[in-house]
């Protein structure tokens, strides 16, 4: 399941490459504007002290305001996942739709960010004192405890978007929904999360112009919406045991995707109107 997930996903973001850079390209003005003005700012003759607090501050602002953009394209994603087409239009006119849930969700990632940056270090400092004094193994244990919590809110937060879009849920519904479906994946969620490593790594060669953002966000639809089948064959066959539960029929259920999708050879993917 997971070797079609990565082939279906690398055609889907080929095929919309230049969608895909177009919203990037969004992306990136909105974070170069933001970027000055708080440069900007900065530039006031404010303390050190208030200047670390105002940067965190920014910090939070732009988590919370940026994401409401970031979910704007989360409708062409399911889309493409459909095997239909994006539409650049749409993007846009999905902005005003997005801002609660993204807002609420920056707000979320935000605050898992202080609470990270605040936490951690205080609690290796418990642990290990700067004083050279006895260590503290109840700091190490809570710092773990923190490590852990962050590690796996990540994990999950992935699924997000893609719920949001997918099954139309409110923000409660979707944050539940997302670590429901990571404890219940795990493998296939860091499989998830490595794929959209090698997305950052590419993008950041790129200047984050491609696949970047959008292109991340699309991995994490097209690895939902096939995900999302083993599901549908558990409501279908209700009272399996959990021995039976485990081997899901994989090939019988891609069978249409690998229809839809076709055959793609290298040749298709650089001349495709030879093919």
């Amino acid at each position: 399941m997971f070797k079609f997930f990565l082939k279906k996903n690398f055609a889907d973001i080929w095929d919309n490459a230049f969608h895909l850079l177009i919203v990037n390209l969004t992306y990136m003005v909105i974070g170069v504007g933001a970027f000055f003005t708080l440069f900007g700012i900065f530039r006031t003759g404010i303390d050190e002290y208030q200047k670390y607090l105002f940067m965190l501050l920014a910090i939070v602002v732009f988590s919370v305001v940026g994401h409401v953009f970031v979910f704007a394209e989360g409708k062409n994603c399911e889309s493409i996942s459909r095997y239909e087409k994006a539409k650049l239009g749409a993007y846009f006119s999905n902005i005003k739709s997005c801002i609660k849930d993204g807002m609420l969700y920056g707000l979320f990632v935000a605050i898992l960010f202080c609470v990270a940056v605040v936490s951690i270090p205080y609690y290796f400092r418990l642990w290990l004192p700067v004083d050279g004094t006895s260590t503290n193994f109840v700091g190490l244990l809570l710092m773990l405890i923190v490590i852990w919590a962050e590690l796996i809110s990540l994990l999950s937060l992935q699924w997000f978007i893609p719920i949001r879009n997918i099954m139309h849920n409110n923000f409660k519904k979707c944050l539940k929904k997302s670590y429901i479906i990571f404890f219940d994946n795990v493998g296939f969620s860091i499989g998830l999360a490595f794929v959209n490593l090698v997305n950052l790594l590419i993008s950041v060669f790129s200047l984050g112009m491609f696949p970047g953002l959008s292109g991340m966000q699309l991995s994490a639809t097209d690895a939902l919406r096939l995900r999302l089948y083993k599901y549908d064959w558990y409501e279908v066959n209700p009272g399996m045991t959990k021995e039976q539960r485990k081997e899901v029929p994989w090939t019988e259920l891609l069978a249409n995707d690998r229809k839809l999708l076709g055959k793609r050879t290298l040749k298709g993917y650089l001349f495709p109107w030879k093919e």
